[in-house]
């Protein structure tokens, strides 16, 4: 009986990890791009360069296991929807989402770290979200290609891409985004837009700030 268990949870785990290396290959060879994430000193900058606060809405184009849309979120109870293919990534940031709860103190203690960070060094400090089945925030994640869906709705738009698909970006920035939108661009630049600002990171890391 006990083998039979053993047997069963290392098969489980065997499926968990194909899942998890299929759902990444296949969203590789769908984008083009990997899955790196941003530092979240990095995010914290850019709540307080463009003092993101509950008004904005904010758009992060692949947004992984959904760290920089819950930390913006935590940081400043903007409105925040997350679009990425890999299966394996929406699946985990939509379960962190669901537990997530803003009546207790955060469940990722990094989040708590940073908000701290942030409001002692003068920056954005998050307004009390209410608690919903979206989550923290407002927070949404969708399994969805970016370019298929309509950024009108947000106005400021953050991307972590490779450079085949900066122009893509740029076209659909321009197409969708209202006047007075932002788009928050690392490491990667538009191709033809001129950024407003252009903020040098550590480690060798770009922000690219542009204004519509």
């Amino acid at each position: 009986m006990l083998l039979t268990v053993i047997l069963l949870f290392f098969l489980f785990l065997a499926l968990v990890l194909l899942f998890v290396i299929l759902s990444e290959f296949v969203a590789f060879l769908r984008t083009r791009v990997p899955f790196v994430p941003t530092h979240a000193g990095d995010i914290e900058f850019i709540v307080k360069k463009l003092g993101i606060s509950s008004r904005d809405v904010f758009y992060d184009l692949g947004s992984g296991n959904g760290k920089v849309v819950f930390l913006v979120s935590q940081l400043t109870g903007a409105q925040c929807v997350g679009f990425e293919l890999s299966w394996w990534t929406v699946l985990f940031a939509k379960i962190k989402n669901l537990f997530f709860n803003p009546s207790r103190p955060p469940l990722w203690p990094s989040f708590a770290k940073a908000s701290a960070r942030l409001r002692k060094r003068g920056g954005a400090t998050a307004a009390t979200p209410s608690f919903s089945k979206e989550g923290v925030g407002g927070v949404k994640f969708r399994n969805q290609n970016f370019f298929k869906a309509d950024w009108s709705g947000a106005n400021i738009i953050y991307a972590y891409l490779f450079p085949p698909l900066m122009g893509r970006v740029e076209q659909k920035f321009l197409a969708d985004c209202k006047p007075g939108s932002i788009a928050v661009i690392r490491d990667f630049p538009l191709p033809n837009l001129k950024p407003a600002e252009v903020c040098y990171m550590p480690k060798k890391h770009e922000i690219y700030i542009y204004k519509k």
